[in-house]
């Protein structure tokens, strides 16, 4: 019982995990749409917004990528201290 509800709880974390990436996408999309609209002043400022932007999304997929392993392991560690709690109780 204490393994079904481990596994739900590792379950409703990884969604958690998945959902704010997704939304985000959704608000990263919106913000490409309406950018059209301003257009830099030359080439230059147009190569630096561009590479602010390239860097900006890496700096935030390594964040998605450490926050979703930070998470992976605490579900882990939680999966693995609760078999053990369950079988020092029936022992007692």
């Amino acid at each position: 019982m204490i393994l079904g509800i481990a596994t739900v709880v590792v379950l409703v974390l990884v969604a958690v995990a998945l959902l704010p990436s997704k939304k985000r996408d959704r608000d990263g999309n919106n913000l490409n749409f309406t950018q059209p609209f301003v257009r830099p002043t030359n080439y230059r400022q147009q190569q630096l917004n561009e590479e602010a932007e390239a860097i900006a999304d890496e700096y935030q997929r390594r964040a998605d990528e450490a926050w979703r392993e930070e998470l992976g392991e605490k579900a882990a560690t939680l999966l693995k201290a609760k078999p053990a709690a369950t079988s020092r109780s029936t022992k007692s």
